[in-house]
């Protein structure tokens, strides 16, 4: 007869199907629920931000007496062409961050569409992160309510994907297919994981995505568009550990499906 695997602990190992981001799971107890806010992503990008723009100053430093030799004027566009990128850099960033935190928009132009600094950044910060013992799931809980809260209406023509993970509790995930059903343009796929919801993706071509998932696979499904789409995640709430009987608020995902159905272009 098989024995059941135990975890280090000694407790019984429980009998699922891990997703992708939890094959490495020891059975070990989780954060069953994360409330990171917005502030640590912001505050942590904003060190990583500060770092490369004084790293970029001090190369300036060392590199310009040698700009020198080749004359004044070179110099002087070298020293105002990192001056003004560093400064670009920062202004954008700053626009970012006030339209997270007052959910406004301060410009006409729409530079936070696909947040290309903030995709730019992320690598830093998860190792920034990392280094001052902040998990990734807490982390990553952080930068999804920045990506929440920089999603735009697209006006363009097209479906609403909605992903859902196979490990929903039944009767949530009847309610949310219920809710789905309301309308015609959106499609909705339960999932076995990250890779499956990228090929959907990639098949389905939607205008904008509602994903329900752990972390771990929200962070990675974000990371995947880069922006090209729109996309409201959903952390998920585990309180039988990860990839079992999962739970979410159902008048948050309604507040999703209305946002991409309000007529707000993001403009």
């Amino acid at each position: 007869m098989k024995k059941e695997k135990r975890s280090e602990s000694g407790d019984k190992k429980d009998r699922r199907v891990l997703g992708d981001q939890w094959l490495d799971w020891n059975g070990e107890p989780v954060d069953e629920e994360i409330n990171e806010g917005r502030r640590t992503f912001l505050l942590l990008a904003s060190l990583i931000l500060a770092g490369l723009v004084l790293l970029s100053l001090l190369l300036l430093y060392l590199v310009l007496p040698r700009f020198k030799l080749f004359g004044s004027v070179w110099a002087a566009v070298i020293t105002a062409a990192v001056i003004i990128s560093a400064l670009a850099l920062i202004i954008w960033y700053l626009i970012l961050a006030l339209k997270v935190v007052y959910r406004r928009r301060y410009l006409k132009i729409c530079l936070d569409r696909k947040n290309r600094l903030l995709f730019f950044l992320l690598p830093y910060v998860i190792k920034l992160a990392s280094f001052l013992g902040i998990s990734g799931d807490r982390l990553g809980h952080s930068f999804i309510q920045v990506n929440n809260s920089l999603a735009f209406n697209p006006d363009r023509s097209g479906n609403l994907l909605v992903l859902l993970p196979r490990c929903l509790d039944r009767e949530i995930m009847k309610e949310i297919k219920e809710k789905c059903e309301q309308y015609t343009d959106v499609e909705y796929y339960s999932t076995a994981g990250g890779s499956a919801a990228r090929k959907l993706v990639v098949k389905t071509s939607p205008r904008a995505i509602i994903a329900v998932a752990c972390e771990r696979d929200l962070l990675s499904g974000i990371q995947f568009v880069s922006g090209e789409i729109p996309v409201i995640g959903i952390p998920n709430k585990r309180p039988k550990g990860p990839c079992k009987n999962t739970v979410i608020d159902t008048s948050e995902f309604e507040t999703a499906l209305k946002y991409f159905h309000s007529g707000d272009s993001g403009q």
